[in-house]
C-alpha cells in the first residue's frame, strides 16, 4: 500500500495551495502575524520551513535560480514576517499572493519583447487523475495562475515561455510552450515528501509521528468490489485484524476480530466510529461508498481514548468531503449476479440411490435383527428412480445484485457541501429473500471567519429485508431441513401444488422448505439517521475549542407471518412488532498544539463527553387467523403473547492526552480517559483508562544519513489499559421475573428475584503492551511494518457458583483471565514503470491465546450432550478447543470386538474409539481435546496494476493451520437411521465382514448407530485454505477536454472468486458464532455464500 494515496493526499492538501481559487488570481496582500524565530547559523530553506512551522504561508520558488543553501542569520522576536523577509532576503524579492510568498531574484532582467500567446492545458497526475489547484508560472514573470476543479488552466505568455507546473507532493516539472497553443502536463509523486496524514482518536497526525499501532486504508481501491458491507471490502487488508464471511446471509454474516480479541460471555466486536460518532446499532446498513477511509487501532495506546470500550479495538471511518476547489460530480453503476458454486455442495443421494439404500437398510435389518416387517413399496424397484430432486437447487438461485451512487462535491473558502445518495438491490441466492437499501448523506462545513468553523453532518437510510433475517444457518433451521428432504418428493407436484411434507416413511416428518420459504412473510423495515453537528473555534494561535452534539436513531418495524398452509396443525401465526432506540452523544474537548524553538512539537488534548442510549421496544403476537389471505393481527381470533419493554445506558467520561517531540525524532504521547458507566455496580462504576507510547525516528540521526535507500525508520512502543464494556445493562441489578406460586392448594402466578445483584460488579479490563517498527526505503517504494503485542484480559463477566442456601445457583462476577500474544508484519510496494505502476501489500499475523484463570471447575462446556458439545474452553489451553472421542476406525469381526474396550452398544462394524483412560470401557470420559481450531497465522496479499488506460486489481486472503469440526457432514448427512436423506458416500458403509466399506460409515444396526454421531476426530478437518477474494479489471477510456465530462471508466468485477482448501465445506470461514471466541471453525450447515459477477461504471463529471 502506499504511504500516501494519492486521492487522499490531494483532498487534504488542496486547502493549503488552493484557498485562491474561487476567490480569482487577483494578487493580494494581507495582515501579516509576528513571528519568533532563532537561526543564528541557518539556511535560507531552514528559514523557509520555519516561517511555515510558524503561519498559514506556503513559500514558491525556482529552485534552480534561488540558492537555497546559502548561509543565513535570523534571530527575531515577535516580529512581523514583511520585516524578516526585507531583512534577510538579500538580493532577492518577494510577493505575497494569498497563502503563498513567492520568491524571485531581484534583478531579473525583462524579457525582450516576444509575441504573447494564450496557452491552455491540463495537469494530471500519473494515474491521469486531475490535480485542482496546480501552480502554473511563467518563468522570469509574474504571470501565472492555478488549475480549475477540472485540472484546466489558461494563461496569457510569451511563446517562448517556459512554464514551472508544481504542486505539493509533486515533482515540479518545466515545461517550454514553444508556440503551442495546447498543453498535458503530468505531474510525477515526490516520494520524499510524502508522509501520511492519518486519523487517529479525536484527531489526526502524521504517520511518522503515530507511536501506536494504527493501520490507515483509503478506500479508493475498494470502490469496484460488488459488496454492500464495508466488511467484506476489508478482508485480507490489515495485518492482526481477521474479517470472516461465516455466513453468506444477506445483509449479514460478517465477524471482526482483532489481534485474536475474545471474551467468553461479552462479545469480541471491535467499536465503530463513524465521524466521531461510536455506533450503537447495525454496522452492515452504513453505505461503502460514503466511506473515505478507515483507521483501525490495534494497540491500548492507539484506542485507550475510548475507555471502556475499547478493548477489542476501534474501526474509525471517515467519511468523504469536499475540498477547497472541489467542483464535480460522481456517479457510480454496479450490476452483478451471483451464484452458488459447486464447490461444497453437499453430495446427497439421488432418488435411486435413497430407494437402494432403503432397501439395504430393510435387508440387513432381516439379516442381523431378525425383521418380519415389509419393506414399503415406495422403495422397490430403485432402477426406476432417476435423480429425483436435488434440494439444494430447489431452494437456491441466480440472484440478481445492484448498485447505484450519485455524489456531489463542491468546495469554496467559506464553505464547503458534499452530498450523496445511493441505491442498492440485492436478492438472495435463497428463494424468495432479499434486501434494498436506500441511504444519503449531506457533509456541510462552514467558515463564516478564519478562526470559526461549523460542521453538519446528516445521513439517514432506509432497508427493507424480506425474509433474509429467517433463521437459515444453524441445524433444524430452513437450509437444513430442506437438504435432509426425501429425493423422491418433488417441491412441486404436478398439478402446481405444493406438498405440506417432504418425507417419505421411515423419514421423520418435514414440512415443505420451499413452500415454507414462499409462503412465509418475514419483513424487516429499518430506518435510521445519524447526523452530528460541530463548532470549532481558534481563539488563539495553536489553540483550537471544539464542542459536538450528535445522535444515532433507528426504528424498526416487523411484520411476521406464518400462514396455515405450512403448519402441521392448520394454524396460522403471526407476529407484529416495532422498536426504537437512539443514543446522543455530546462531547467539548480543547487542543492546543505549538511548536518551540523549532524543535519542540507539543499537543494537548482536553475533553469531556456524555452518552445516553434508550430503546423502547413492544411486540404482539396472534394466532387461528381465520383467513391466510388478511395476514394482519386483527384476524388473528387468538393473542398469544404481547410485550413491552425498555433499556437505557449512560456513559459519562473525561479524557486527555499529550503528545510531543524533539526534532521530529523523539516521540512521546501520554493519553488517559475516566469512564463512569450505568452498567455496572455502584462500587464498581468508574475507572480509569490509562495510556502511555514513546517512539524513536531513526533515520532522522546524523549517523544514518549515510544508510543509502534510507527514507524512515521508526521504532515505537506502547503500554496501556482498555476495558470491554458490552454486558448488557442491566446485569448488575437484582431482576424481577414471572414464578409460579400455590396458594391454597392453587397455583397462581406472581414475580420474583429471577437473578442476585452485584454491586462490585465492573468492566473486563484489557493491559496490552506492543513493540513495533515502520520503515520505507528506496523514495517510499518498499514499507515495512511489524508490531509485537501480548496483552492480557482479566475480571472476565461469567456465572460464579454460589452456596444453593442463597436461592440462586450463581451470581455474575469478575473472575477469570486469558493472556493474547502475537507477531503481526506487514510488507507494501509501489513503483512506476513508464505506463506501467504496480501497487502491492502482503500482511501475515500469528495470534496465539491461552486461557489463565476460569471458575469452578476450570472449564467450561457448550451443553452436556456427546452429540453437539463441540468444544471446550479450559485452563492451560486456547480458546474453543475442540472435544470428543478418538475414532480407530471400525469393529473388523467378533475377535476384534472380543479383545477391544466396548461401550454398551459396540458390535461388529460400528464405530471404535480410543480408550483414553484405560478403563476397558468407552464412555463419557474418553473424550478428550481432539483439534485447534485457532490458525498458525493468517494473511493477505493484495495486488493493483495499471498499465496505460487499464487496471487490473486482486484481492486474497487465506490461513494456515486450525482445525473445523465438520458436524454439518457427520451428525446431520451421515444419519444412518433412515430418518433423512443422507449423503451418497454413505452407500460405502459397513455390511458384514466381507463388505467392511470405506470405513468412514458404519452398519445400520438399530440402537448401534448413535456412536457414529457422537463428537470425533473423524469429524476433524483441516482448514487451512486460500481465498480469491476479489479481481477487478478496468478501463478508463480517452476522452477529449470537455467541460462536461472529466472520467469515465468500465470495469468488470468477480467477488469469491474461489476457496483452495482441502476442507470439504463450502466455507472455511464459517463459524458457530462468529468470531467471539467460542464456536469457532463448528460447521452447523450456514446459508451459501454466493460468486458475484458484475459489470461497473464510474463517472466524474
Amino acid at each position: 500500500m502506499k504511504w500516501f494515496s494519492l486521492k487522499i493526499k490531494r483532498k487534504l492538501m488542496t486547502g493549503l495551495s488552493v484557498l485562491w481559487v474561487c476567490a480569482g488570481m487577483a494578487a493580494q496582500t494581507v495582515g501579516d502575524p509576528s513571528i519568533s524565530l532563532s537561526l543564528r547559523k541557518g539556511t535560507l530553506k531552514e528559514l523557509f520551513v520555519a516561517i511555515e512551522n510558524e503561519s498559514d504561508y506556503k513559500f514558491v520558488y525556482d529552485s534552480s535560480e534561488i540558492d537555497t543553501d546559502r548561509s543565513i542569520s535570523a534571530v527575531y522576536s515577535n516580529q512581523d514576517i514583511s520585516t524578516i523577509l526585507s531583512e534577510t532576503l538579500d538580493g532577492l524579492s518577494y510577493e505575497i499572493r494569498g497563502n503563498q510568498i513567492i520568491i524571485r531574484k531581484s534583478d531579473v532582467q525583462k524579457k525582450k519583447a516576444t509575441p504573447r500567446i494564450t496557452v491552455s492545458g491540463k495537469v494530471t497526475d500519473t494515474n491521469g487523475e486531475a490535480i485542482i489547484g496546480a501552480n502554473i508560472m511563467e518563468k522570469g514573470s509574474p504571470t501565472g495562475g492555478v488549475t480549475d476543479a477540472n485540472g484546466n488552466f489558461l494563461l496569457s505568455v510569451a511563446s517562448d515561455a517556459s512554464l514551472k507546473v508544481s504542486y505539493i507532493g509533486y515533482v515540479t516539472r518545466e515545461v517550454k510552450v514553444k508556440g503551442q497553443s495546447q498543453l498535458s502536463v503530468v505531474l510525477e509523486e515526490d516520494t520524499k515528501m510524502v508522509d501520511e496524514v492519518v486519523i487517529v482518536s479525536y484527531g489526526s497526525q502524521l504517520k511518522r509521528e503515530v507511536t501506536g499501532s494504527v493501520a490507515q486504508i483509503n478506500t479508493s481501491t475498494l470502490a469496484d468490489m460488488p459488496v454492500l458491507q464495508f466488511s467484506q471490502e476489508l478482508q485480507g487488508k490489515i495485518a492482526g485484524v481477521q474479517i470472516n464471511q461465516y455466513s453468506g446471509q444477506v445483509g449479514s454474516g460478517m465477524a471482526f476480530r482483532i489481534r485474536g480479541s475474545a471474551s467468553l460471555s461479552s462479545g469480541n466486536s471491535p467499536l465503530v466510529v463513524v465521524d466521531g460518532i461510536p455506533l450503537t446499532g447495525d454496522i452492515n446498513n452504513i453505505n461503502p461508498s460514503e466511506i473515505e477511509s478507515f483507521s483501525v487501532l490495534k494497540d491500548a495506546s492507539a484506542s485507550a481514548l475510548y475507555g471502556s470500550r475499547a478493548a477489542n479495538g476501534v474501526i474509525l471511518i471517515t467519511t468523504r468531503k469536499a475540498q477547497s476547489g472541489d467542483a464535480r460530480m460522481e456517479f457510480a453503476a454496479n450490476y452483478g449476479v451471483q451464484v452458488v458454486p459447486q464447490r461444497g455442495r453437499p453430495d446427497m443421494m439421488t432418488a435411486r440411490e435413497f430407494a437402494e439404500f432403503q432397501n439395504e437398510y430393510y435387508e440387513d435389518r432381516v439379516k442381523y435383527e431378525g425383521y418380519t416387517g415389509k419393506l414399503d413399496p415406495l422403495y422397490a424397484n430403485p432402477e426406476r428412480y432417476g435423480e429425483g430432486t436435488d434440494w439444494f437447487d430447489v431452494m437456491t438461485r441466480s440472484a440478481a445484485i445492484q448498485k447505484y451512487d450519485l455524489s456531489l462535491f463542491n468546495g469554496g473558502k467559506k464553505c464547503s457541501t458534499s452530498a450523496m445518495i445511493g441505491y442498492s438491490m440485492q436478492d438472495g441466492v435463497v428463494e424468495n429473500t432479499g434486501v434494498k437499501q436506500i441511504s444519503a448523506r449531506v457533509n456541510q462545513i462552514f467558515k463564516p471567519k478564519d478562526f470559526i468553523e461549523v460542521g453538519l453532518n446528516v445521513a439517514p437510510s432506509y432497508k427493507l429485508d424480506h425474509n433474509s433475517l429467517i433463521a437459515f444457518d444453524g441445524v433444524n433451521n430452513l437450509f437444513n431441513k430442506a437438504i435432509q428432504a426425501s429425493p423422491l418428493v418433488a417441491p412441486v407436484d404436478e398439478n402446481g401444488n405444493m406438498p405440506l411434507y417432504v418425507n417419505t416413511s421411515p423419514m421423520l416428518a418435514n414440512i415443505n422448505p420451499y413452500k415454507i420459504i414462499m409462503e412465509t412473510v418475514d419483513d424487516y423495515a429499518t430506518a435510521r439517521l445519524l447526523a452530528n453537528g460541530y463548532l470549532s473555534v481558534t481563539p488563539l494561535k495553536g489553540l483550537t475549542l471544539k464542542t459536538s452534539l450528535a445522535t444515532d436513531m433507528t426504528w424498526e418495524r416487523r411484520k411476521y407471518f406464518k400462514p396455515g398452509s405450512v403448519d402441521a396443525e392448520g394454524i396460522a401465526s403471526g407476529t407484529s412488532s416495532y422498536y426504537n432506540d437512539y443514543t446522543w452523544i455530546s462531547e467539548t474537548n480543547a487542543t492546543y498544539t505549538n511548536t518551540f524553538k523549532n524543535d519542540h512539537k507539543l499537543e494537548v488534548l482536553l475533553g469531556f463527553s456524555a452518552q445516553k442510549y434508550c430503546k423502547e421496544s413492544n411486540s404482539v403476537s396472534g394466532s387461528h387467523f381465520s383467513s391466510d389471505d388478511i395476514p394482519y393481527l386483527n384476524n388473528a381470533t387468538n393473542i398469544t403473547s404481547g410485550t413491552s419493554n425498555i433499556t437505557e445506558y449512560a456513559l459519562l467520561s473525561l479524557l486527555g492526552r499529550v503528545n510531543y517531540n524533539y526534532k521530529h525524532k523523539y516521540l512521546i504521547s501520554v493519553a488517559l480517559r475516566y469512564d463512569g458507566s450505568s452498567r455496572f455496580g455502584s462500587n464498581n462504576r468508574y475507572g480509569y483508562f490509562p495510556s502511555v507510547s514513546g517512539g524513536w525516528v531513526v533515520s532522522e540521526e546524523p549517523f544514518m544519513r549515510s544508510v543509502p535507500h534510507l527514507n524512515m525508520l521508526k521504532l515505537r512502543a506502547s503500554y496501556g489499559v482498555t476495558g470491554n464494556d458490552n454486558i448488557g445493562n442491566y446485569t448488575h441489578i437484582a431482576n424481577i421475573g414471572e414464578y409460579n406460586y400455590v396458594l391454597n392448594g392453587t397455583l397462581v402466578s406472581g414475580a420474583s428475584n429471577s437473578n442476585i445483584a452485584n454491586v462490585n460488579l465492573g468492566w473486563e479490563r484489557t493491559a496490552q503492551f506492543d513493540i513495533g517498527l515502520d520503515l520505507s526505503m528506496f523514495n517510499n517504494r518498499f514499507s515495512f511494518s511489524y508490531d509485537y503485542y501480548k496483552k492480557a484480559t482479566d475480571n472476565m463477566i461469567q456465572a460464579r457458583p454460589i452456596p444453593q442456601a442463597s436461592g440462586f445457583a450463581s451470581i455474575t462476577s469478575n473472575v477469570g483471565k486469558i493472556h493474547f500474544w502475537g507477531h503481526e508484519l506487514s510488507l507494501g510496494y509501489n513503483n512506476t514503470f513508464g505506463k506501467f505502476s504496480w501497487q502491492s501489500n502482503f500482511n501475515i499475523s500469528f495470534d496465539r491465546n491461552k486461557i489463565v484463570e476460569l471458575v469452578e471447575p476450570g472449564y467450561i462446556t457448550r451443553n452436556t450432550s456427546e452429540y453437539s458439545d463441540y468444544y471446550r474452553n479450559q485452563e492451560g489451553y486456547p480458546l474453543s478447543q475442540f472435544f470428543g472421542y478418538i475414532k480407530l476406525g471400525l469393529y473388523k469381526d467378533e475377535e476384534d470386538l472380543a479383545q477391544s474396550p466396548k461401550s454398551s452398544t459396540s458390535q461388529v462394524g460400528t464405530i471404535k474409539f480410543k480408550d483414553v483412560n484405560k478403563d476397558g470401557v468407552i464412555n463419557v470420559k474418553d473424550r478428550t481435546f481432539i483439534g485447534d481450531p485457532n490458525p498458525d497465522f493468517l494473511f493477505g496479499f493484495t495486488n493493483n496494476f495499471k498499465y496505460s488506460n487499464f487496471d487490473l486489481s486482486i484481492s486474497m486472503t487465506g490461513s494456515y493451520g486450525g482445525k473445523v469440526v465438520n458436524a454439518l457432514k457427520h451428525q446431520y448427512l451421515g444419519n444412518l437411521d433412515g430418518a433423512f436423506n443422507i449423503l451418497a458416500a454413505a452407500k460405502d458403509r459397513w455390511r458384514s465382514p466381507e463388505q467392511p466399506g470405506s470405513g468412514d460409515y458404519p452398519r445400520t444396526m438399530t440402537g448401534t448407530t448413535a456412536e457414529h454421531r457422537k463428537v470425533n476426530t473423524s469429524w476433524i478437518e483441516s482448514n487451512s485454505h486460500l481465498a480469491v477474494k476479489n479481481i477487478t479489471l478496468g478501463y478508463t477510456l480517452p476522452l477529449p477536454q470537455n467541460r462536461y465530462c472529466s472520467k469515465l471508466r468500465v470495469y468488470a468485477s468477480i467477488q469469491n472468486v474461489c476457496f483452495i482448501s482441502k476442507y470439504d465445506g463450502a466455507n472455511p470461514e464459517v463459524s458457530l458464532n462468529g468470531l467471539n471466541g467460542t464456536g469457532i471453525g463448528v460447521d452447523e450447515n450456514s446459508y451459501p455464500i454466493p460468486r458475484v459477477y458484475s459489470l461497473g461504471l464510474n463517472v466524474t463529471f
